[in-house]
């Protein structure tokens, strides 16, 4: 840690450990399961080898971040409980950027990246687990799968609490595909629950679908005659949820 802000306050010691440039996007793509180096950089656009290196390195310093031992899982980097403990806050700074950008009247690269069909897989796995905060069903408890233009995810809904994997390593009740673009119309409720299920392959448990169908489309309302009705988009509503 090289820097400090060397105040006697709870926050400012949060900040001296994870307010450096790209440190909360690393823990950002380890939500998401353990990645090599390699991968790590490939989803980090604009980041150098040398700071990666130094931002891991104060996060295993830190006990955020290890590095897998043995097998053929060598040479990844995971989070550890401490930093999987992180992703709630993660989770709800995301939530309120949603609601901040849907605000301003001007145009800006996070409102163009809310209202873009054209965004990595990762950015809509992690959207479909930040909205089903908003789904939670204590009782559906499922393992599912996620297709996303053809990258596996695997969704673990267990007592209210929903968490998204990379890959497809655990048995799974239900698979849904579909293509990023249907996703994120979904998401902006542009798209009916019926429209949104015509472009997707659902299969297996029907709870389990439902309740994953609830945290993509967000309602099962007409869209266009809420619009019509001068109703706010279901994604400001969700997102201005408290």
């Amino acid at each position: 840690m090289a820097r400090t802000y060397n105040q006697d306050c709870i926050l400012a010691h949060a900040l001296d450990l994870l307010g450096e440039r790209w440190t909360l996007l690393i823990l950002r793509d380890l939500f998401l399961g353990p990645q090599r180096f390699g991968d790590l950089q490939a989803g980090l656009p604009g980041i150098g080898a040398n700071l990666l290196s130094k931002r891991l390195k104060e996060l295993e310093e830190a006990g955020l971040v290890t590095t897998s031992a043995s097998g053929d899982q060598r040479g990844r980097y995971r989070l550890t409980p401490m930093g999987e403990a992180l992703r709630p806050s993660v989770r709800s700074l995301m939530k309120w950027s949603i609601l901040f950008f849907l605000e301003r009247p001007e145009s800006s690269p996070a409102r163009e990246c809310i209202y873009s069909d054209d965004i990595q897989p990762d950015s809509v796995a992690l959207a479909i687990e930040l909205f089903a905060h908003y789904c939670t069903e204590p009782e559906v408890n499922y393992v599912a799968r996620v297709i996303i233009d053809d990258f596996p995810y695997t969704i673990y809904n267990m007592n209210g609490e929903m968490v998204c994997r990379r890959g497809a390593d655990a048995p799974a009740v239900a698979t849904l595909e579909s293509d990023v673009a249907t996703f994120m119309q979904a998401f902006r409720s542009e798209l009916t629950l019926e429209e949104a299920k015509s472009r997707m392959k659902l299969n297996g448990d029907q709870k389990a679908l439902a309740h994953l169908l609830s945290c993509i489309v967000h309602s099962e309302y007409d869209v266009r005659a809420a619009h019509e009705e001068g109703q706010e988009p279901p994604l400001k509503r969700v997102a201005a949820v408290s």
